[in-house]
Protein backbone atom coordinates (compact mmCIF):
# COMPACT_ATOMS: atom_id res chain seq x y z
CA UNK A 1 0.00 0.00 0.00
CA UNK A 2 2.85 2.38 0.78
CA UNK A 3 4.24 1.94 -2.70
CA UNK A 4 0.87 2.58 -4.26
CA UNK A 5 0.33 5.81 -2.34
CA UNK A 6 3.87 6.94 -3.17
CA UNK A 7 3.32 6.38 -6.87
CA UNK A 8 0.31 8.68 -7.04
CA UNK A 9 2.16 11.93 -6.26
CA UNK A 10 5.12 10.76 -8.33
CA UNK A 11 2.90 10.16 -11.33
CA UNK A 12 1.21 13.49 -10.75
CA UNK A 13 4.58 15.24 -10.61
CA UNK A 14 5.60 13.49 -13.81
CA UNK A 15 2.44 14.64 -15.56
CA UNK A 16 3.02 18.22 -14.36
CA UNK A 17 6.65 18.13 -15.55
CA UNK A 18 5.61 16.67 -18.90
CA UNK A 19 2.97 19.36 -19.25
CA UNK A 20 5.51 22.06 -18.48
CA UNK A 21 7.87 20.59 -21.05
CA UNK A 22 5.15 20.55 -23.71
CA UNK A 23 4.20 24.13 -22.84
CA UNK A 24 7.79 25.28 -23.22
CA UNK A 25 8.12 23.42 -26.51
CA UNK A 26 4.95 25.10 -27.78
CA UNK A 27 6.22 28.47 -26.59
CA UNK A 28 9.51 27.90 -28.37
CA UNK A 29 7.76 26.81 -31.55
CA UNK A 30 5.61 29.95 -31.50
CA UNK A 31 8.69 32.10 -31.03
CA UNK A 32 10.52 30.35 -33.89
CA UNK A 33 7.52 30.86 -36.14
CA UNK A 34 7.32 34.55 -35.31
CA UNK A 35 11.09 35.01 -35.56
CA UNK A 36 11.24 32.95 -38.79
CA UNK A 37 14.13 30.85 -37.56
CA UNK A 38 14.83 27.13 -37.41
CA UNK A 39 12.30 25.11 -39.36
CA UNK A 40 10.34 28.30 -40.05
CA UNK A 41 13.17 30.12 -41.82
CA UNK A 42 11.99 31.24 -45.28
CA UNK A 43 13.81 30.30 -48.47
CA UNK A 44 14.35 34.00 -49.27
CA UNK A 45 15.05 36.67 -46.66
CA UNK A 46 12.90 39.82 -46.88
CA UNK A 47 15.25 42.49 -45.60
CA UNK A 48 12.80 45.36 -45.97
CA UNK A 49 10.39 43.53 -43.68
CA UNK A 50 13.18 42.52 -41.27
CA UNK A 51 14.42 46.10 -41.01
CA UNK A 52 10.92 47.48 -40.48
CA UNK A 53 10.26 44.93 -37.74
CA UNK A 54 13.65 45.69 -36.16
CA UNK A 55 12.79 49.39 -35.96
CA UNK A 56 9.61 48.51 -34.11
CA UNK A 57 11.54 46.30 -31.70
CA UNK A 58 13.77 49.31 -31.04
CA UNK A 59 16.88 47.66 -29.65
CA UNK A 60 19.11 44.62 -29.75
CA UNK A 61 21.06 43.11 -26.84
CA UNK A 62 24.38 41.38 -27.51
CA UNK A 63 26.78 39.49 -25.25
CA UNK A 64 30.11 40.09 -26.96
CA UNK A 65 33.52 38.48 -26.55
CA UNK A 66 35.02 41.65 -28.05
CA UNK A 67 34.92 45.15 -26.58
CA UNK A 68 34.99 46.47 -30.14
CA UNK A 69 31.21 46.00 -30.15
CA UNK A 70 30.95 49.42 -28.50
CA UNK A 71 32.55 51.09 -31.52
CA UNK A 72 29.62 50.31 -33.82
CA UNK A 73 26.75 51.28 -31.49
CA UNK A 74 26.24 54.87 -32.64
CA UNK A 75 26.58 54.18 -36.35
CA UNK A 76 24.20 51.21 -36.20
CA UNK A 77 21.60 53.23 -34.31
CA UNK A 78 21.96 56.18 -36.70
CA UNK A 79 21.62 53.94 -39.74
CA UNK A 80 18.73 51.75 -38.59
CA UNK A 81 17.11 53.54 -35.66
CA UNK A 82 17.84 50.53 -33.45
CA UNK A 83 19.79 50.82 -30.20
CA UNK A 84 22.61 48.34 -29.53
CA UNK A 85 22.93 47.31 -25.90
CA UNK A 86 26.34 45.66 -25.69
CA UNK A 87 27.89 43.65 -22.88
CA UNK A 88 31.60 42.80 -23.08
CA UNK A 89 31.80 39.30 -21.54
CA UNK A 90 34.39 36.56 -22.01
CA UNK A 91 33.00 33.61 -23.94
CA UNK A 92 32.90 30.97 -21.17
CA UNK A 93 31.41 33.41 -18.63
CA UNK A 94 29.00 34.64 -21.26
CA UNK A 95 27.66 31.13 -21.86
CA UNK A 96 27.32 30.39 -18.14
CA UNK A 97 25.36 33.62 -17.69
CA UNK A 98 23.14 32.78 -20.64
CA UNK A 99 22.66 29.19 -19.42
CA UNK A 100 21.37 30.35 -16.04
CA UNK A 101 19.12 32.99 -17.55
CA UNK A 102 17.63 30.54 -20.02
CA UNK A 103 17.00 27.96 -17.29
CA UNK A 104 15.20 30.63 -15.25
CA UNK A 105 13.23 31.60 -18.39
CA UNK A 106 14.77 35.06 -18.41
CA UNK A 107 15.01 35.92 -22.08
CA UNK A 108 16.88 39.20 -22.37
CA UNK A 109 19.74 38.64 -24.82
CA UNK A 110 19.39 38.51 -28.60
CA UNK A 111 22.85 37.78 -30.01
CA UNK A 112 25.85 35.87 -28.68
CA UNK A 113 29.22 36.85 -30.16
CA UNK A 114 31.35 34.01 -28.90
CA UNK A 115 34.40 31.80 -29.47
CA UNK A 116 33.64 28.98 -27.00
CA UNK A 117 32.48 26.82 -29.89
CA UNK A 118 33.11 23.43 -28.19
CA UNK A 119 30.40 24.32 -25.66
CA UNK A 120 28.12 25.91 -28.23
CA UNK A 121 28.33 22.91 -30.54
CA UNK A 122 28.05 20.14 -27.98
CA UNK A 123 25.68 21.63 -25.42
CA UNK A 124 23.82 24.75 -26.50
CA UNK A 125 22.98 23.77 -30.07
CA UNK A 126 21.64 20.25 -29.29
CA UNK A 127 19.51 21.71 -26.49
CA UNK A 128 18.07 24.30 -28.88
CA UNK A 129 19.33 27.18 -26.77
CA UNK A 130 20.88 28.97 -29.77
CA UNK A 131 19.89 29.26 -33.41
CA UNK A 132 22.05 29.71 -36.45
CA UNK A 133 21.28 32.51 -38.88
CA UNK A 134 23.19 33.22 -42.08
CA UNK A 135 22.35 36.45 -43.95
CA UNK A 136 21.82 35.57 -47.61
CA UNK A 137 23.86 38.64 -48.62
CA UNK A 138 27.10 37.00 -47.43
CA UNK A 139 26.29 33.30 -47.77
CA UNK A 140 27.99 33.02 -51.17
CA UNK A 141 31.27 34.35 -49.76
CA UNK A 142 31.55 31.74 -47.02
CA UNK A 143 32.70 28.12 -47.01
CA UNK A 144 30.16 25.55 -45.91
CA UNK A 145 31.96 25.12 -42.59
CA UNK A 146 31.56 28.87 -42.02
CA UNK A 147 27.79 28.65 -42.43
CA UNK A 148 27.10 25.42 -40.58
CA UNK A 149 26.69 24.67 -37.74
CA UNK A 150 27.37 28.34 -36.96
CA UNK A 151 27.92 31.58 -38.82
CA UNK A 152 31.63 32.38 -38.53
CA UNK A 153 32.42 36.08 -38.51
CA UNK A 154 36.18 35.77 -38.32
CA UNK A 155 39.01 33.38 -37.57
CA UNK A 156 40.89 34.25 -34.42
CA UNK A 157 44.04 32.61 -33.11
CA UNK A 158 46.55 32.34 -30.31
CA UNK A 159 50.08 32.47 -31.66
CA UNK A 160 53.67 32.79 -30.49
CA UNK A 161 55.15 36.29 -30.48
CA UNK A 162 58.72 37.50 -29.99
CA UNK A 163 60.40 40.88 -29.59
CA UNK A 164 61.33 42.24 -33.03
CA UNK A 165 63.50 45.06 -31.70
CA UNK A 166 65.77 42.60 -29.92
CA UNK A 167 65.62 40.04 -32.73
CA UNK A 168 65.31 41.98 -36.01
CA UNK A 169 66.56 39.00 -38.02
CA UNK A 170 63.75 36.71 -36.94
CA UNK A 171 62.35 34.77 -34.02
CA UNK A 172 64.81 33.43 -31.43
CA UNK A 173 62.89 30.14 -31.37
CA UNK A 174 61.97 27.82 -34.23
CA UNK A 175 60.15 25.01 -32.42
CA UNK A 176 57.47 24.51 -29.77
CA UNK A 177 60.10 22.38 -28.03
CA UNK A 178 62.21 25.52 -27.50
CA UNK A 179 59.69 26.43 -24.81
CA UNK A 180 61.06 23.52 -22.77
CA UNK A 181 64.72 24.63 -23.00
CA UNK A 182 66.56 26.13 -20.04
CA UNK A 183 67.23 29.43 -21.85
CA UNK A 184 63.48 30.15 -21.84
CA UNK A 185 62.90 29.12 -18.25
CA UNK A 186 60.50 31.64 -16.71
CA UNK A 187 60.56 33.66 -19.93
CA UNK A 188 57.52 32.22 -21.65
CA UNK A 189 54.21 34.05 -21.16
CA UNK A 190 50.64 32.88 -21.70
CA UNK A 191 47.19 33.04 -20.09
CA UNK A 192 46.63 30.41 -17.41
CA UNK A 193 45.11 27.36 -19.15
CA UNK A 194 43.17 26.61 -15.96
CA UNK A 195 41.45 30.00 -16.16
CA UNK A 196 41.35 30.84 -19.86
CA UNK A 197 39.12 28.56 -21.95
CA UNK A 198 40.83 29.71 -25.15
CA UNK A 199 44.30 28.90 -23.84
CA UNK A 200 43.01 25.54 -22.60
CA UNK A 201 41.81 24.89 -26.15
CA UNK A 202 45.29 25.75 -27.44
CA UNK A 203 46.97 23.25 -25.11
CA UNK A 204 44.36 20.59 -25.87
CA UNK A 205 44.91 21.07 -29.59
CA UNK A 206 48.65 20.52 -29.17
CA UNK A 207 47.88 17.41 -27.11
CA UNK A 208 45.80 16.15 -30.02
CA UNK A 209 48.94 15.95 -32.21
CA UNK A 210 51.43 13.57 -30.53
CA UNK A 211 52.84 12.21 -33.80
CA UNK A 212 53.68 15.67 -35.08
CA UNK A 213 55.23 16.62 -31.75
CA UNK A 214 57.34 13.44 -31.75
CA UNK A 215 58.61 14.14 -35.27
CA UNK A 216 59.42 17.72 -34.33
CA UNK A 217 61.33 16.58 -31.24
CA UNK A 218 63.50 14.32 -33.37
CA UNK A 219 64.10 17.11 -35.88
CA UNK A 220 65.04 19.53 -33.12
CA UNK A 221 67.22 17.28 -30.97
CA UNK A 222 68.33 14.62 -33.43
CA UNK A 223 67.05 11.63 -31.48
CA UNK A 224 63.73 9.92 -30.62
CA UNK A 225 61.87 11.25 -27.64
CA UNK A 226 62.02 9.57 -24.23
CA UNK A 227 59.40 10.02 -21.52
CA UNK A 228 59.95 11.44 -18.06
CA UNK A 229 59.36 9.40 -14.92
CA UNK A 230 56.62 11.77 -13.77
CA UNK A 231 54.65 11.38 -17.00
CA UNK A 232 54.93 7.60 -16.89
CA UNK A 233 53.92 7.57 -13.24
CA UNK A 234 50.93 9.86 -13.82
CA UNK A 235 49.59 7.82 -16.75
CA UNK A 236 50.10 4.56 -14.86
CA UNK A 237 48.27 5.92 -11.82
CA UNK A 238 45.37 7.20 -13.92
CA UNK A 239 44.76 5.02 -17.03
CA UNK A 240 42.15 7.55 -18.25
CA UNK A 241 45.03 9.84 -19.16
CA UNK A 242 46.10 7.41 -21.88
CA UNK A 243 49.62 6.27 -22.65
CA UNK A 244 52.67 8.56 -22.57
CA UNK A 245 53.27 10.38 -25.86
CA UNK A 246 55.30 13.28 -27.19
CA UNK A 247 52.56 15.88 -26.77
CA UNK A 248 52.03 14.95 -23.13
CA UNK A 249 55.80 15.02 -22.60
CA UNK A 250 55.94 18.49 -24.16
CA UNK A 251 53.26 19.69 -21.74
CA UNK A 252 55.18 18.25 -18.77
CA UNK A 253 58.51 19.79 -19.80
CA UNK A 254 56.91 23.13 -20.67
CA UNK A 255 55.25 23.33 -17.23
CA UNK A 256 58.52 22.39 -15.51
CA UNK A 257 60.13 25.30 -17.33
CA UNK A 258 58.04 27.68 -15.22
CA UNK A 259 55.91 29.62 -17.71
CA UNK A 260 54.56 32.94 -16.44
CA UNK A 261 50.77 33.18 -16.44
CA UNK A 262 49.12 36.58 -16.99
CA UNK A 263 45.37 37.15 -17.20
CA UNK A 264 45.48 39.91 -19.82
CA UNK A 265 46.46 39.02 -23.38
CA UNK A 266 47.19 42.73 -23.93
CA UNK A 267 49.65 42.74 -21.01
CA UNK A 268 51.31 39.64 -22.44
CA UNK A 269 51.69 41.40 -25.79
CA UNK A 270 53.18 44.52 -24.18
CA UNK A 271 55.56 42.49 -22.02
CA UNK A 272 56.84 40.70 -25.10
CA UNK A 273 56.97 43.72 -27.40
CA UNK A 274 58.33 46.51 -25.19
CA UNK A 275 61.49 47.74 -26.92
CA UNK A 276 63.07 48.97 -23.66
CA UNK A 277 64.22 45.61 -22.35
CA UNK A 278 67.43 43.64 -22.73
CA UNK A 279 66.11 40.11 -22.36
CA UNK A 280 62.49 39.97 -23.57
CA UNK A 281 60.26 36.91 -23.21
CA UNK A 282 58.28 35.09 -25.86
CA UNK A 283 54.70 33.99 -25.45
CA UNK A 284 51.26 33.00 -26.62
CA UNK A 285 48.71 35.77 -27.07
CA UNK A 286 45.93 36.74 -29.45
CA UNK A 287 47.16 37.28 -33.01
CA UNK A 288 45.12 40.47 -33.47
CA UNK A 289 47.02 42.18 -30.63
CA UNK A 290 49.59 42.96 -33.31
CA UNK A 291 47.48 46.03 -34.06
CA UNK A 292 48.77 47.54 -30.80
CA UNK A 293 52.38 47.81 -32.00
CA UNK A 294 53.77 51.37 -31.80
CA UNK A 295 57.02 52.50 -33.37
CA UNK A 296 59.67 53.00 -30.74
CA UNK A 297 57.44 51.58 -28.00
CA UNK A 298 56.11 48.13 -28.91
CA UNK A 299 57.52 45.73 -31.50
CA UNK A 300 56.04 42.25 -31.08
CA UNK A 301 56.08 39.97 -34.13
CA UNK A 302 54.46 36.63 -34.89
CA UNK A 303 56.93 33.74 -34.98
CA UNK A 304 55.62 32.38 -38.29
CA UNK A 305 58.39 29.79 -38.75
CA UNK A 306 58.02 27.92 -35.47
CA UNK A 307 57.43 24.19 -36.05
CA UNK A 308 55.27 22.16 -36.18
CA UNK A 309 52.93 25.17 -35.77
CA UNK A 310 53.22 28.68 -34.38
CA UNK A 311 49.64 28.83 -33.17
CA UNK A 312 46.11 27.49 -32.95
CA UNK A 313 43.11 28.97 -34.77
CA UNK A 314 39.48 29.05 -33.71
CA UNK A 315 36.27 30.59 -35.06
CA UNK A 316 34.45 33.51 -33.52
CA UNK A 317 30.76 33.05 -34.28
CA UNK A 318 27.46 34.89 -34.20
CA UNK A 319 24.32 33.07 -33.03
CA UNK A 320 20.82 34.17 -32.09
CA UNK A 321 19.72 33.31 -28.57
CA UNK A 322 16.66 31.14 -28.09
CA UNK A 323 13.57 33.22 -27.31
CA UNK A 324 15.46 36.43 -28.17
CA UNK A 325 13.05 39.32 -27.46
CA UNK A 326 14.24 41.28 -30.52
CA UNK A 327 14.81 38.63 -33.23
CA UNK A 328 14.59 40.96 -36.21
CA UNK A 329 16.99 43.47 -34.69
CA UNK A 330 19.25 40.48 -33.98
CA UNK A 331 19.22 39.49 -37.66
CA UNK A 332 19.97 43.06 -38.67
CA UNK A 333 22.91 43.32 -36.28
CA UNK A 334 24.32 39.96 -37.41
CA UNK A 335 24.17 41.10 -41.03
CA UNK A 336 25.78 44.44 -40.18
CA UNK A 337 28.64 42.75 -38.31
CA UNK A 338 29.28 40.61 -41.38
CA UNK A 339 29.16 43.59 -43.76
CA UNK A 340 30.00 47.25 -43.03
CA UNK A 341 30.28 46.68 -39.31
CA UNK A 342 33.12 44.23 -39.85
CA UNK A 343 35.48 47.18 -40.24
CA UNK A 344 35.96 47.20 -36.46
CA UNK A 345 37.42 43.70 -36.68
CA UNK A 346 39.23 44.28 -39.97
CA UNK A 347 42.65 44.36 -38.33
CA UNK A 348 45.97 42.57 -38.74
CA UNK A 349 45.64 39.13 -37.15
CA UNK A 350 41.87 38.77 -37.45
CA UNK A 351 41.06 36.88 -40.66
CA UNK A 352 37.58 37.49 -42.05
CA UNK A 353 35.50 34.42 -42.80
CA UNK A 354 34.26 36.16 -45.94
CA UNK A 355 36.60 35.20 -48.76
CA UNK A 356 36.41 38.60 -50.48
CA UNK A 357 37.34 40.50 -47.32
CA UNK A 358 40.10 38.02 -46.40
CA UNK A 359 41.71 38.50 -49.83
CA UNK A 360 41.82 42.26 -49.27
CA UNK A 361 43.33 41.75 -45.82
CA UNK A 362 46.24 39.78 -47.27
CA UNK A 363 47.08 42.72 -49.55
CA UNK A 364 46.38 45.47 -47.02
CA UNK A 365 48.38 44.00 -44.13
CA UNK A 366 51.02 42.18 -46.17
CA UNK A 367 50.26 38.89 -44.44
CA UNK A 368 50.16 35.27 -45.63
CA UNK A 369 46.76 33.88 -46.63
CA UNK A 370 45.04 32.24 -43.69
CA UNK A 371 45.19 28.79 -45.29
CA UNK A 372 48.99 29.09 -45.65
CA UNK A 373 49.67 29.75 -41.97
CA UNK A 374 51.16 26.94 -39.88
CA UNK A 375 48.32 26.67 -37.39
CA UNK A 376 46.22 23.81 -36.10
CA UNK A 377 42.47 24.51 -35.97
CA UNK A 378 40.70 23.46 -32.81
CA UNK A 379 38.50 20.39 -33.07
CA UNK A 380 35.40 21.41 -31.11
CA UNK A 381 34.22 17.88 -30.40
CA UNK A 382 37.67 16.63 -29.38
CA UNK A 383 38.17 19.58 -27.03
CA UNK A 384 34.74 19.07 -25.48
CA UNK A 385 35.06 15.29 -25.08
CA UNK A 386 38.55 15.45 -23.56
CA UNK A 387 38.28 18.50 -21.31
CA UNK A 388 38.20 16.53 -18.04
CA UNK A 389 41.06 14.27 -19.15
CA UNK A 390 43.04 17.38 -20.05
CA UNK A 391 42.40 18.98 -16.66
CA UNK A 392 43.44 15.80 -14.86
CA UNK A 393 46.62 15.59 -16.94
CA UNK A 394 47.49 19.26 -16.46
CA UNK A 395 47.07 19.07 -12.69
CA UNK A 396 49.00 15.78 -12.49
CA UNK A 397 51.96 17.20 -14.40
CA UNK A 398 51.99 20.68 -12.88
Amino acid sequence: MKVRHLMVPLLAAGVIALGAGIAQADEQSEWLKKAQLGQFAPMKQDWKAIEAAARKEGKVVIYSVSSRIFKLQKKFEKKFGVKVVGHDIASAIQLEKFRREHKARIYQVDVLFNNATPLLLNEFLPRKMVWNFVPDSVAGKLDKSEKEPFLVQRWSSRVLFYNGAKHPGGAPIDSLWDLTREEWRGKFLMPNPLESSVQANVIQTILQHPKEMAAEYERKFGKPITYSKKLKKATKKNPLLGKPDAAKEWLYRMLQNKPTFLRSTTKIFKNIGSVKQKNPPVGFTTFSKIRKNKKGILDARPAYDVKPVFGVSYPTVLVIADRAPHPNAAKLLVRYMMEKGFKYWNVHGDYAARSDVAAKQVKKFGIPPFEDLKMWPIDQTYVYDHKYTYLSLFLALK
